[in-house]
């Protein structure tokens, strides 16, 4: 299955220059964990998550501090015709729960999780496991 048949859509994203209240806010709103963070030409300079401001507040960052001092600036990201295979190598290859997936000119047009990954996969293998179970059933 190719990602742009699987991946969240549409991405969310904010500036760098947002507060971490509006980036809570933003996850909020839209019931995501993550933030895609970009520049005015759409291009990916980061992603904030809801551990990232969990943990901005525990070090004592106020809602006014900007995105930019808690994201992760180095962002691993897949192309839309890449495979459900590949973003699973890419996630582990790379330690992240969040892929980007990316157009031609590398704007942000989906996202995959990890916990959406782990969930198909654990419905195609109960659809296998039932197959193999029909299939045991019939008489020889």
């Amino acid at each position: 299955m190719r990602l742009r048949d699987f991946m969240q859509a549409p991405v969310y994203a904010c500036s760098p220059d947002s507060g971490l209240a509006l980036a809570a806010r933003e996850m909020q709103i839209h019931n995501v964990g993550s933030l895609i963070v970009s520049d005015a030409e759409e291009k990916i300079v980061g992603i904030v998550t809801d551990r990232d401001l969990a943990l901005a507040l525990a070090r004592g960052h106020g809602p006014e501090t900007r995105v930019s001092e808690v994201m992760s600036h180095h962002v691993v990201t897949i192309p839309d015709d890449a495979t459900l295979d590949d973003a699973a190598s890419e996630m582990d290859a790379h330690a992240v729960r969040r892929l980007p997936v990316v157009d031609e000119q590398g704007r942000a047009i989906g996202i995959v999780c990890l916990d959406d990954l782990y969930s198909y996969l654990t419905q195609e293998t109960i659809t296998l496991a039932g197959a193999v179970r029909a299939q045991a059933a019939r008489p020889a």
